[in-house]
């Protein structure tokens, strides 16, 4: 699966590149996107859930007035999620931080505007962190805890959206999106778990 998809992925990258030359039109610009973030694992009965920012850009390329392809690539890409629980006095929290280098290329269906996407998924993990405050009566301190984060993740892109005219040739653009994962998060031999994303994000758009 993981090497299905990433073949797809760069055979979208390949027809992307070489189909830009028959654009109708092509926009691009800066992209900003808002993250919540849910943590699933095998058999985990605790809730671990999030927000997280995401910055990058956004090349969105029209053939004709219904086909295209919208690709994002954010470059900081936070997923966060956390959990606390608490045994009589004593409160334990887990801080779960994560930052990607996500490349998103999705095939467009626009009609007036609105438009509905759907594609390959693959993040390159930039960094990442694991806290744990345990909280009594003494008060706490925050623990650094190492947590093997696996390095690429694989997964699908679905949303939709709607391109809002400014002027001529500037567009700004919102959009619902869904990060679907298909590989694990964390390293845990034996465990499969992932980290679904929805995001809402707003983009700038000017046609070249």
């Amino acid at each position: 699966m993981k090497k299905s998809l990433f073949a797809f992925t760069v055979l979208l990258l390949l027809l992307f590149t070489s189909s830009a030359s028959f654009a109708q039109s092509v926009k691009i610009g800066p992209r900003v996107v808002f993250n919540y973030n849910i943590f699933n694992a095998k058999n985990l009965t605790l809730s671990y859930n999030g927000i997280g920012v995401g910055i990058g850009g956004n090349v969105d390329v029209s053939f004709n007035k219904t086909i295209g392809l919208l690709v994002n690539l954010t470059a900081f890409d936070m997923r966060n999620f956390s959990n606390s629980v608490t045994n009589g006095n004593t409160t334990t929290e887990d801080n779960f931080t994560l930052y990607y280098l996500t490349f998103d290329p999705m095939f467009k269906a626009e009609f007036s505007g609105f438009y509905m996407v759907a594609g390959p998924s693959l993040s390159v993990k930039l960094g990442g962190s694991h806290e744990t405050t345990t909280t009594n009566a003494q008060g706490g301190t925050p623990q650094t805890v190492a947590v093997n984060y696996n390095s690429v993740r694989f997964g699908a892109e679905v949303g939709t959206g709607y391109n809002f005219l400014l002027s001529p040739g500037m567009y700004m653009a919102t959009d619902i999106m869904a990060a679907i994962p298909f590989s694990n998060t964390i390293d845990i031999p034996g465990r499969s778990n992932s980290v679904f994303t929805l995001k809402l994000g707003v983009a700038l758009k000017f046609t070249i």
